[in-house]
């Protein structure tokens, strides 16, 4: 094979969408603008939604294998790790700031609609009609369709929801009282509820916060338009990373699920909780990815990487696209702990590094626990071996990133590349043995590409 584009026309393909939008703003092409503004609204929905489905099913999961009473018990254990940066900003009278993350973190799940805050002396409301997360599973049939995964549990709740309400309870526990609390209504709808302490019978929120506060940067340039304004640059620029509060909380949230299997079962259980739960959303995407073309492929992973909070930079191979992850925006920026509201450091409680090597840690030591879901997609592409049919699209180089601050590395194979001739030590990561007595391939460098 050979190469296809220049340096150039890959920097071209794999602009965020903002920058499409910021240019047709200049050029005056309101039109376009309102086309990027379409498709900057679903830029993150990929994400969003696996996102939604893998903390679903291992909430599912630990129920299954652990019965209900243990699986509530690990949820709110969870939630309490999830919620100490919360505990800290209302022991410390900042409840402008917390109930606004909070409302943030729902502001930016798929498909949500949030309706303006109401505020009184007592307390600041918030309808999601619908909420983008639990509310959405539920409207899809989920519950009933797949129940051991996003069934309802005794008290009627579905599963998703089961850990948003575990977060509420630790939350409240910590601070001794009902501050956050939800209440589930018919279709997927939800009313949240901020109880006032310090700032009682006080104002918290302007009424414009209480209107603008719900909606995302995509809204309200949209309405900006609407009115025949076109002072929008503010709100394109960055745009890719305006989703980081529900981003980063869900990538927390996943961390602390690996934690809670290496503490119940060792790494063979956090290996097959990511079978079960990781996996097969990689195989259900297999078809749509086989049908990409190169270009088309680059596009799409390069979409990916800015709607998940990276910064990376692209480079052809004759049979590859290389994205080099400057972090990357989940375990690259856990490793460096550089998460929003600084949730996440390696070394506090339910956030291991696994000491010993493992084919779900790629084989290392004292390797970050969140990037065992990266072997587990390698697993997902490679398991059928070098000649098979799976596309290759998101193979992880996981010895790249030994150290924080230390860049990872993806490659996205082309359509027509020689199977057989991948690097043998990409599969030797995850355990497959690719090479034999007559069929032995040279492995590249990986270390200094």
């Amino acid at each position: 094979m050979s190469r296809q584009f220049t340096q150039q026309q890959i920097d071209d393909l794999t602009l965020p969408f903002e920058e499409h939008a910021l240019d047709a703003l200049l050029a005056d092409d309101l039109d376009s603008v309102r086309s990027w503004l379409d498709r900057m609204a679903q830029g993150h929905a990929g994400l969003d939604a696996l996102s939604a489905h893998a903390l679903a099913r291992k909430m599912g999961k630990l129920r299954q294998d652990f019965g209900e009473a243990e699986a509530r018990r690990l949820l709110e254990v969870i939630g309490r790790q999830l919620m100490k940066t919360w505990h800290a900003q209302l022991r410390e009278g900042d409840e402008k700031g917390a109930f606004a993350d909070l409302v943030s973190i729902y502001r930016y799940q798929g498909d949500a609609h949030l309706n303006a805050l109401q505020e009184t002396d007592d307390e600041v409301t918030l309808d999601l009609a619908p909420c983008g997360s639990g509310g959405k599973l539920d409207r899809q049939g989920l519950p009933d369709r797949h129940p051991d995964w996003y069934g309802r549990w005794s008290d009627g709740i579905s599963t998703f929801c089961q850990g948003c309400k575990a977060c509420q309870r630790a939350l409240n526990e910590s601070l001794g009282e009902d501050v956050w609390t939800t209440e589930k209504g018919e279709d997927g709808h939800c009313r949240m509820r901020f109880r006032k302490r310090s700032s009682q019978g006080s104002r918290l929120f302007t009424d414009q916060e209480l209107e603008t506060l719900p909606k995302t940067r995509v809204q309200l340039a949209r309405e900006k338009l609407d009115a025949g304004e076109t002072d929008i640059e503010p709100l394109l620029r960055g745009q890719r990373k305006e989703w980081q509060p529900w981003h980063d909380f869900g990538v927390v949230w996943l961390e602390y699920f690996y934690a809670t299997a290496l503490d119940k079962g060792g790494a063979d259980y956090l290996d097959e909780m990511l079978a079960q739960t990781y996996e097969p959303a990689f195989d259900a995407g297999f078809p749509r990815y086989s049908a990409l073309s190169d270009q088309e492929l680059l596009e799409e992973v390069a979409k990916t990487w800015n709607y998940h909070c990276a910064d990376f930079s692209v480079t052809e191979e004759d049979d590859r696209f290389v994205f080099r992850l400057d972090p990357c925006g989940s375990g690259g920026r856990l490793f460096r702990g550089e998460m929003w509201r600084d949730m996440f450091h390696y070394g506090e409680p339910l956030s291991p590094t696994m000491a010993e090597p493992h084919n779900i840690n790629f084989n290392r030591h004292q390797a970050p626990t969140y990037c065992t879901h990266c072997a587990a997609s390698n697993r997902a592409q490679l398991k059928d071996g070098p000649e098979g049919s799976n596309p290759r699209f998101f193979v992880i180089d996981g010895h790249a990133q030994q150290r924080p601050g230390q860049a990872c590395r993806q490659f996205s194979y082309k359509k027509n590349a020689d199977r057989a001739a991948m690097d043998p030590a990409l599969p030797a990561q995850i355990g497959l043995d690719w090479t034999s007595a007559d069929r032995a391939i040279p492995a590249r460098n990986l270390e200094n590409k």
